[in-house]
């Protein structure tokens, strides 16, 4: 069952839409060098995990601010009555509530896994330990369960607004899979910006080489998302806010930085800093135009 009146979200949504695909995708990347990448590409792996935790903290603190009543953000997952954990798998909100947990939870390990690795805040002692656990089995099945999580939040925001009755949002199946390659997109970004100094040459060109997979990606399931919408495209597309996401997203966000890459070479330049930026508004205006496109849409309807 889905929401059934307009939810009216605004700018905390944004930003939590925003940052948590931020965090959802450094997350992923960081699970998959665990599985297929080289030690020195793990350099890549420890920035995500610096990032990903605290950026779920922040984003959970604009979700939870963007309550009616933020003191009651907890009955999402406890039953006020009797104090136990409760799930409701046919809610969207219910569902999503118990996956931003998850995904906490897998974050925050890999958080301190991360800082005894690295002898900080006292952990040092346990360095040795956490690293022969990441090597091991036990450290691989981790590495899955974190991609799971990533996986959970970057499409649960997107399908959110698909369960919604609003007519824009609940028009196409696609947002799911939009929000997942702008979190792919972006997380890679968010890297790239954080590392494009420390890393090894190496494992930036196959970030980036990841990075453009997942914007042309990206950019495809974009154009698909703006056919899928049927009777409403021509609104979208002319609406301000559908201008916002199709120019700044689709132009400033993904087409620029794709050509900038291309012309790399031929330059003798590698813009990786102005391509991390122009992709991480781009996503921020994707989240934006979406949004409000939608409440905007909507009200003319009405």
């Amino acid at each position: 069952m889905g929401i059934t009146a307009s939810p009216n979200w605004g700018g905390w949504l944004v930003a939590y839409f925003f940052i948590g695909g931020i965090a959802a995708g450094a997350y992923f990347i960081a699970g998959l060098i665990e599985l297929i990448g080289s030690e020195r590409d793990r350099e890549m792996a420890r920035g995500a995990y610096y990032l990903a935790f605290p950026l779920l903290v922040l984003c959970s603190i604009f979700l939870i601010a963007d309550l009616h009543r933020p003191e009651r953000f907890w009955h999402m997952l406890i039953q006020s009555n009797t104090f136990w954990p409760m799930f409701k798998y046919w809610s969207p909100m219910s569902v999503g509530s118990w996956i931003l947990s998850a995904f906490g939870a897998a974050s925050f390990v890999s958080f301190v896994d991360t800082l005894a690795e690295d002898g900080r805040l006292g952990l040092g002692r346990f360095g040795g330990w956490a690293r022969s656990l990441r090597l091991s089995p036990v450290g691989k099945l981790f590495a899955v369960l974190e991609m799971l999580a990533a996986y959970g939040l970057a499409a649960y925001t997107g399908v959110l607004l698909t369960a919604t009755n609003v007519p824009f949002w609940s028009n196409t199946n696609l947002l799911g899979a939009l929000f997942m390659a702008s979190a792919a997109s972006t997380g890679i970004a968010a890297l790239l910006l954080l590392q494009h100094r420390t890393a090894s040459h190496e494992s930036l060109a196959k970030l980036e080489t990841a990075d453009s997979l997942a914007m042309g990606l990206e950019l495809l399931i974009m154009i698909g998302f703006v056919i899928s919408l049927g009777g409403l495209a021509g609104r979208f597309v002319t609406n301000p806010y559908g201008l916002v996401m199709l120019v700044g997203t689709g132009g400033l966000g993904l087409l620029l930085p794709l050509l900038l890459r291309l012309l790399a070479k031929p330059l003798g330049r590698n813009p990786a800093v102005v391509n991390a930026l122009l992709v991480l508004i781009g996503g921020l205006l994707l989240r934006y135009g979406i949004l409000f496109a939608g409440e905007s849409l909507t009200s003319r309807v009405g």
